[in-house]
């Protein structure tokens, strides 16, 4: 009879509605929550910047450093082209490991102190330093790393990732992942004005190099480990939901083997390359672009590179965004 319906149809037909509710039930929790970060107005210049620097008699690491960061930041415009008097700040440099700033294994302590002050000279009512560490105690990582001590002095709000604080958003256009947990304090708009990614240039074991994009491991929850899997692919499709508004690649010294967690205390010479460059720009992409040719690498073979370009994150070759390289 035409008013029958097979089983199959029906299960078919059910399970379809059922989505449907489910989505409809989480599109209308996501309205009730408070709206979900949105890049900033680039009012900074397009483009990519390399500062290159050299420790001299005069200037000590720490004071090169901060020059460095503080004229890149110029030639894209200023911080205050980014950051609005009263701004929220996150800060998000990778202190994945328990490690000192000499094994490279963790963002340089110097980039991040001088991007807190900067925050502060612009306006920034709060400026918050934070990762989610590799360890269960993130602690070690914060001290050792020299991270938590330079920023507290530069005036940040040093703070530990709330476990509890995690939750799952959609990915749109994901291509592998279609949705994963997220870092509440860096996703909604009522937590957060402005979010700077302050990854270090490293090898890495399974992604092959860990830089900006790779950053992100670091603003999010779950089984982390199980990304490892089809990583470039998941890289790229993370960067799809975060919403980052300025990438600053600590390039000063250059981890080339052991990565990610650095060597040996007695391999530090064969493992780390005083490469002396800082790398900012409003597109992650080509902030990773550049930061592979520092490895001999064409940007297009590394697999979540290529996948971000052509997933409309940002442009693979950095010259085409404008290149400035300056000397301090």
């Amino acid at each position: 009879m035409a008013n029958k319906i097979s089983r199959r149809k029906f299960l078919k037909t059910g399970i379809a509605v059922g989505a449907g509710i489910y989505g409809l039930s989480y599109l209308s929790t996501l309205k009730r929550m408070p709206a979900l970060k949105k890049l900033k107005e680039h009012r900074l210049k397009p483009g990519l910047v390399v500062a290159h620097g050299n420790v001299s008699d005069t200037l000590d690491e720490p004071s090169i450093i901060k020059e460095m960061v503080r004229r890149a930041l110029n030639a894209l415009g200023g911080m205050d082209k980014l950051i609005s008097k009263g701004n929220r700040v996150i800060i998000k440099p990778n202190i994945a490991w328990n490690q000192k700033p000499e094994f490279a294994a963790n963002t340089n302590p110097y980039v991040v102190a001088a991007l807190v002050e900067l925050c502060r000279e612009a306006g920034a009512s709060v400026v918050k330093v934070m990762d989610h560490t590799c360890s269960a105690n993130p602690e070690p990582s914060y001290e050792n790393s020299g991270i938590a001590a330079a920023a507290r002095k530069a005036g940040a709000d040093v703070t530990y990732i709330d476990n509890r604080r995690f939750q799952e958003f959609p990915i749109p256009g994901g291509k592998v992942l279609k949705s994963w947990d997220f870092y509440k304090e860096m996703v909604f708009a009522d937590e957060v004005d402005v979010l700077i990614n302050v990854p270090i240039a490293k090898q890495h074991g399974t992604s092959r190099l860990s830089m900006g994009l790779k950053n992100v491991f670091g603003m999010i929850g779950g089984d982390r480990g199980s990304l490892h899997t089809d990583i470039h692919s998941k890289i790229a499709d993370l960067n799809k939901f975060s919403k980052i508004d300025l990438t600053v690649l600590d390039a000063f010294r250059i981890l080339k083997n052991h990565g990610p967690t650095g060597g040996r205390l007695d391999d530090v010479d064969n493992s780390v390359e005083r490469a002396r460059r800082i790398i900012v720009s409003t597109d992650p992409v080509a902030v990773d672009a550049y930061g592979a040719t520092l490895f001999g690498i064409q940007p297009k073979d590394v697999g979540y590179i290529r996948e971000s370009h052509e997933g409309g994150l940002g442009e693979i070759d950095f010259r085409l965004r404008g290149f400035e390289e300056i000397q301090v």
